[in-house]
């Protein structure tokens, strides 16, 4: 038998936060299926699980063996600052740790959801503690020209990450937020912040190079405090130009799969394809907003990538299974769905690839 603090403090995190609550958002369209009156929902019907369930949730866990971890089993290389500086032609991506990935096309430098804090947590002092350290810190980062917000939950939205991301040396970049999470930044004095409805982008220029990003839909849901569910939008990006496309999935559930392969219709596939595989136990409680490694693999296919990397996991358990458990659990999901395994990786956490046209993304130093 064990009750360790790990099992209430959520319940205590919810009740320690004391600001915010869900109002209408200015740009509420009804013939738009994803969008309520007071805030989001997802056009299937699918919603977060409740308060209920998750305290039933939260019960078991008491009471439940926990299964061990080994942290000591993600792999990790390290990442040159200087290399990452250096602008080069073509595509280069590297994975920093959890749902933080940088795009690099060309001279044009994107960061998705970053996330350097010890926690994944309104306070620095409890919650999901890091369980791997990221690659590397903000100010190792090259001048990030814009970051991608996928939605507001703590582990993809960290403040003191945003705020020293505000504070980069050559200016602050541009934030790509989506609908509703821009009064958060507007509350710390951020005015540079882009927000944009499912299939709404930006083009964006820098060092001769364009891209555009857009939103685009993801199965999930949004809260920072228990007063503001689905308050904001939630989504996922496409990123296209300078020879290649890509698509970051953010998190998300699966459902029938109607999402993706719309987004797969609409952008003809992508090169590559940043998909979660982490934080999917107990199903009965996270199947509606995390996919598991089988569904990861039905994404990849539903999309049309042409190699993906798994991502979301390795850093802070949130949920019963352990950090390292894609290791073990995407190669079996692989092998049933018919999907050669260097079609879909798991990547080290500071490793870097390039595009090579006609052999997809290889690593850095090959």
């Amino acid at each position: 038998m064990r009750m360790p603090c790990r099992s209430i403090l959520p319940v205590a995190l919810a009740v320690l936060v004391a600001v915010g609550c869900g109002t209408p958002h200015p740009r509420f369209d009804p013939a738009r299926a994803h969008h309520a009156p007071d805030g989001f929902r997802n056009p299937d019907g699918a919603r977060n699980p409740g308060f209920s369930r998750f305290l039933w949730w939260q019960w078991h866990r008491l009471w439940d063996a926990e299964t061990p971890q080994d942290p000591g089993r993600v792999p990790r290389v390290s990442l040159a600052p200087a290399e990452l500086a250096r602008p080069e032609a073509g595509w280069r991506v590297a994975w920093i740790g959890h749902a933080t990935m940088l795009l690099q096309a060309g001279g044009l430098n994107l960061l998705t959801d970053p996330a350097f804090s010890e926690r994944a947590s309104p306070v620095t002092w409890w919650g999901p503690r890091r369980a791997t350290p990221p690659a590397l810190s903000p100010a190792d980062l090259p001048h990030i020209h814009a970051v991608l917000i996928s939605h507001n939950h703590y582990d993809h939205l960290d403040e003191a990450s945003v705020l020293a991301l505000q504070g980069q040396a050559g200016g602050p970049p541009l934030f790509l937020v989506p609908l509703g999470v821009e009064r958060w930044f507007q509350r710390l004095g951020i005015a540079n912040v882009r927000a944009l409805d499912w299939w709404e982008g930006e083009e964006l220029v820098a060092a001769g190079t364009r891209v555009r990003v857009d939103l685009v839909p993801a199965r999930h849901w949004s809260r920072r405090t228990p007063w503001d569910t689905n308050a904001t939008l939630w989504g996922g990006f496409a990123v296209a130009g300078a020879g290649a496309t890509a698509y970051f999935a953010g998190d998300t559930g699966y459902g029938d799969g109607t999402i993706f392969r719309e987004i797969g219709r609409r952008y003809g596939g992508f090169d590559l394809a940043m998909i979660p595989v982490g934080c999917y136990e107990p199903r009965w409680f996270m199947g509606n907003q995390h996919v598991d490694p089988g569904e990861a693999a039905r994404i990849h296919a539903d999309v049309g990538s042409r190699h993906s990397m798994g991502m979301h996991w390795g850093a802070f358990r949130m949920c019963d299974e352990p950090v390292e458990a894609p290791l073990d659990d995407l190669p079996p999901a692989l092998e049933r769905a018919g999907l050669p395994r260097d079609r879909f990786e798991l990547w080290a956490i500071g490793e870097r690839r390039r595009l090579v046209p006609g052999k997809g993304f290889v690593r850095d130093r090959d």
